[in-house]
């Protein structure tokens, strides 16, 4: 095997093991479907079709005209990928039909004068413009996620698209007998092929970039969530709670705070069981979810407790709102009654510790269960 095979072929080994992590990488994950299993199938087909480069066939040949195609489709399955990962689901319809029409210029190609160079442009022109859709989704939904990496992809994206562009018009350019391919001698292509191994690299770190950041940020969540009400965890509220009272200190904005208590919560686990009590906290959650506004958070403190975080909101504003998530959670139809006493405190100008109005918060609750529950009291 001369260098040019022999170095194709090592650019199909890297991508192949590329596409095994990918694969390793979907299965633990069970996302098949997702942009890992499409990565994956990336860089299979773009394996794959390398390595029919390898050996000697004829250009124009069966195993030739398959590794354009699957070059081809390669590009549309990082373009699909890369759309999953942003959340859009596109239709396979448009990729089927972008291949159908490069197998049909690649059939066209045999009767023309330079069918050779055709072949080559039908592959340089379509992964282009794979990779300019795909810039184009790097653009209008990758910058507020990533900022500073999405403009730095994007931008490699298009170099790499208008060197595919160029060498496509290079091939229709080039005499019927000039061989252009990257298996052919000359034309710069052992350099060509290293640059493919060398890009190739650098497009994996990029989709590991995209994906590992998503899973970072997933974890980031989860670890602020709380896993039965799907509302804060008392971490997450207070980095919330921290930042808002830094910026009231500052001058800048009040908040108000709600402590949201469940009545009688043991006594329904007590008689309904533990699965139903769950069930009542979820349904608090929603009932506390569906009263507020789109600044406001709510949390769950501990137990059967909730904190509701009011940022811009007045004392007596807060009560009033107290007051509606109250009958909210009475009327929501619960198969067991189900009511919430309810403390309110504000932010004042002497509170130098957010733990201040969290106690005063606390001590209205506990004037509210002391009163009879299923009530608001506003310290």
């Amino acid at each position: 095997m001369t260098a040019q095979p022999l170095l194709i072929a090592l650019v199909s080994v890297q991508f192949l093991v590329h596409a095994l992590v990918w694969a390793m990488t979907a299965r633990m994950a069970r996302r098949w479907r997702e942009a890992e299993g499409h990565f994956a199938l990336f860089w299979f087909l773009l394996a794959a079709g390398l390595m029919l480069f390898v050996p000697p066939w004829a250009s124009g040949s069966a195993p030739r005209n398959l590794a354009d195609l699957l070059i081809i489709a390669a590009s549309m399955c990082e373009h699909r990928a890369l759309a999953l990962h942003w959340g859009r689901r596109p239709r396979l319809a448009p990729y089927a039909l972008g291949l159908a029409a490069a197998a049909a210029v690649v059939a066209g190609s045999f009767l023309m004068d330079n069918g050779h160079g055709v072949r080559v442009a039908v592959v340089c022109f379509g992964c282009a413009v794979m990779m300019a859709a795909s810039v184009r989704l790097m653009w209008r939904l990758g910058r507020a996620a990533t900022p500073i990496f999405a403009p730095v992809a994007a931008a490699g994206y298009t170099l790499l698209a208008t060197g595919l562009v160029v060498r496509g018009v290079q091939a229709l350019l080039l005499g019927a007998t000039t061989k252009i391919s990257i298996d052919a001698p000359g034309h710069a292509n052992i350099p060509f092929a290293i640059a493919v191994l060398f890009i190739g690299g650098l497009l994996n770190l990029a989709h590991i970039r995209l994906v590992l950041g998503r899973v970072l940020h997933r974890l980031g969540q989860q670890a602020q969530t709380d896993e039965l009400t799907h509302t804060l965890n008392r971490r997450g509220l207070l980095q919330h709670l921290e930042a808002v009272h830094a910026r009231a200190q500052a001058g800048q904005e009040g908040y108000a705070l709600l402590m949201v208590d469940v009545d009688h919560f043991k006594a329904i686990n007590d008689q309904h069981g533990h699965a139903e009590g769950d069930r009542v906290l979820q349904a608090v959650a929603a009932s506390l979810r569906g009263a507020l506004r789109a600044d406001d958070r709510v949390g769950r403190w501990g137990g059967e407790e909730f904190c509701v975080l009011l940022p811009r909101t007045s004392l007596r504003d807060a009560r009033a709102l107290a007051e509606r998530v109250g009958q909210r959670v009475a009327e929501a139809g619960h198969p067991v009654r189900v009511t919430v006493s309810i403390g309110v405190s504000e932010y004042a100008s002497g509170d130098a510790e957010l733990q201040s109005v969290i106690r005063r918060a606390d001590g209205a609750l506990y004037d509210a269960k002391a009163g009879g529950r299923n009530r608001v009291v506003a310290a």
